[in-house]
């Protein structure tokens, strides 16, 4: 069996953690130029990144980059949980 090479899979991880941040502030900024709500669309595309960061982050959790993108996305998932509660 081959060993597949999963480094590309921990940049990812990461830099779907701090997109997801990005965009869903950007959805939420062109809601508001635009005068509509666009909340819980921000809302949604900022977890559905999370949770993807999140799996791809526990997948590549020996890499250096995996760890801190598993952690970082479970930290704002678990932050964001509050705001909705």
């Amino acid at each position: 069996m081959t060993q597949t090479d999963k480094t590309w899979m921990d940049k990812l991880a990461l830099g779907l953690c701090v997109g997801g941040v990005v965009v869903a502030i950007g959805v939420a900024m062109l809601g508001k130029i635009l005068g509509h709500n666009f909340t819980m669309l921000a809302y949604g595309i900022f977890v559905a990144f999370q949770i993807v960061a999140l799996v791809l982050g526990v997948i590549t959790r020996s890499k250096p980059l995996g760890k801190p993108a598993a952690i970082s996305s479970g930290v704002l998932l678990l932050g964001s949980l509050f705001f909705i509660a």
